[in-house]
């Protein structure tokens, strides 16, 4: 076997294996952000978006039905019909983070702690209506309200449960974006088997042209060109992977935008919850240094109400924007197996030619 035969015969080899290398990294890449981006798109974005849902119509409910109390309406219509509204949506919201739950085990426990403080919560609401319709049991109705306000408030009650099962939802995101294992300082790695290849096909031309007195290997070519579009393809899966991370901020953004709403409602709430309370407690004893503590507090606190819905609901069709441009392949799924196989064809074909001149040769 001649010196230029053993050396094409190493060059095709080489090239073949830099061709597989590039298909299983490449492949690996574009899977891993691709399953990411529709898992962030289709479940963790949602999960986050329906904790922050149903913490700010539970507020909303609470708020409701003490406003109906205070005001004496519940006498005629209970609760009020705004507190059945918001109290539903916060059922169906519960339902859906249990649908999208992205927190293992541990998401699923709060889900069961949340839902089971929220029917108690519910219940206690139905007593106070029952208490307050009675002419001589509105101080009842009105210890029941506290009651319930509490499952709300208290520490370990449903909101501290759902600030931290939307946490738990946040965590998740943040290690499904880690997981991928792409970012702008690992490209050149990801890289590294495109480029080499790219530089062997090019010296491989040369050294064609050079030997065999050649003007172009046309299957190298389009081989080169082929494998210049890998590349190409693996950088708009890191654009893809850049974009989860724009959708992780955003998510912070509606939150921080409905944390600062549901705060405003709550405070708004809990201050007429004082004032009620107020009207039931002995002038020289007060109800008791919890609930004074509470009242004393409750009407110090004044938090300027803003109406960050417009901001919230741009906010979230921003995050299913993102989200599903992250998750849009592009084509790259048929792109990839199919340009790297490809091109490892043209790899053979352009060479055998060369090699089969040399196959009788001394």
């Amino acid at each position: 076997m001649t010196a230029t035969r053993v050396r094409l015969v190493r060059l095709r080899t080489a090239l073949l294996a830099l061709t597989l290398a590039v298909l299983v990294v490449s492949l690996w890449a574009f899977q891993n952000v691709q399953n990411t981006a529709e898992t962030v798109r289709d479940r963790t974005a949602q999960a986050v978006l329906e904790v922050t849902a149903a913490r700010a119509a539970l507020v909303a409910a609470d708020a409701a039905a003490i406003a109906s109390f205070a005001s004496g309406e519940a006498k005629l219509a209970g609760p009020g019909q705004e507190y059945t509204n918001q109290l539903a949506l916060a059922s169906q919201s519960l339902a859906r983070v249990a649908e999208f739950n992205q927190a293992g085990e541990a998401g699923g426990n709060a889900l069961q702690v949340i839902e089971s403080q929220v029917a108690a919560y519910s219940g206690s609401i139905g007593q106070a209506d029952v208490h307050f319709r009675q002419p001589d049991a509105a101080v009842l109705g009105a210890v029941d309200l506290w009651h319930a306000s509490r499952l709300l408030h208290a520490s370990g009650g449903v909101l501290e449960e759902l600030e931290g099962l939307q946490g738990r939802q946040r965590d998740a995101l943040n290690r499904q974006l880690s997981d991928t294992g792409m970012s702008l300082a690992m490209l050149p790695l990801w890289l590294l088997p495109v480029l080499a290849l790219l530089a062997l096909l090019v010296f491989t031309q040369l050294y064609l042209r050079k030997r065999f007195r050649r003007v172009a290997n046309v299957p190298l070519l389009v081989a080169t060109v082929l494998i210049a579009a890998i590349g190409v393809a693996l950088v708009l899966t890191l654009i893809s992977r850049e974009r989860l991370d724009s959708v992780g901020e955003r998510l912070d953004g509606v939150a921080a935008a409905r944390s600062q709403q549901i705060r405003a409602a709550d405070d708004a709430g809990q201050r007429q919850l004082a004032e009620l309370l107020t009207g039931y407690c002995d002038e020289e004893q007060g109800c008791g240094v919890t609930v004074d503590e509470f009242r004393a507090r409750a009407l110090r606190t004044t938090t300027l109400a803003t109406d960050n819905t417009r901001v919230a609901t741009a906010g979230a069709k921003a995050v299913a924007a993102d989200a599903s441009a992250a998750a849009e392949s592009g084509g790259r799924e048929f792109l990839i197996p199919a340009g790297t196989l490809l091109a490892g064809g043209l790899v053979l074909l352009g060479l055998h030619a060369r090699i089969d001149e040399y196959r009788y040769r001394p």
